[in-house]
């Protein structure tokens, strides 16, 4: 048996077009997009039919997974970022030469960080939400 998954041209993180199961003579294939189940035998179109409830109920959960693994990566990426802004601001701090618009600025960007911690470290629905912008923490 082998299972493959082919993602659509240009979104590499994007849920599986369409995921396959081949075994011997008989292929089966979820077109996640279409929403359509197909069985081939020995290459002929054997069945076509819409998802069951069980597997648009699949499906939604794999396009999720793959969006907050995606949300995930993307936070851990500017939690990487942030690092060296904060050593930035303790060495300024360090050197007396911060002041006090330094401070404030690194108040407000220490709470969108925070922000950004709590959804990576809750996780699930936090996930979900996508607003990766410079106030939508890390």
């Amino acid at each position: 048996m082998t299972v493959t998954e082919q993602p659509p041209e240009g979104q590499p993180s994007a849920p599986p077009f369409t995921t396959e199961v081949r075994d011997a003579s008989i292929v089966e294939q979820w077109d996640v997009p279409t929403r359509t189940y197909r069985r081939y035998n020995c290459g002929v179109l054997a069945e076509e039919r819409p998802f069951t409830e069980a597997e648009n109920a699949s499906a939604d959960r794999q396009i999720a997974d793959t969006t907050r693994r995606a949300t995930q990566a993307a936070l851990l990426e500017r939690a990487r970022a942030d690092l060296a802004v904060n050593q930035a601001y303790l060495d300024k701090d360090a050197a007396g030469a911060a002041v006090l618009e330094d401070a404030v600025a690194q108040v407000a960007e220490l709470t969108r960080q925070a922000v950004g911690f709590i959804r990576l470290t809750v996780g699930a629905d936090l996930l979900d939400q996508h607003d990766l912008e410079p106030d939508g923490g890390i």
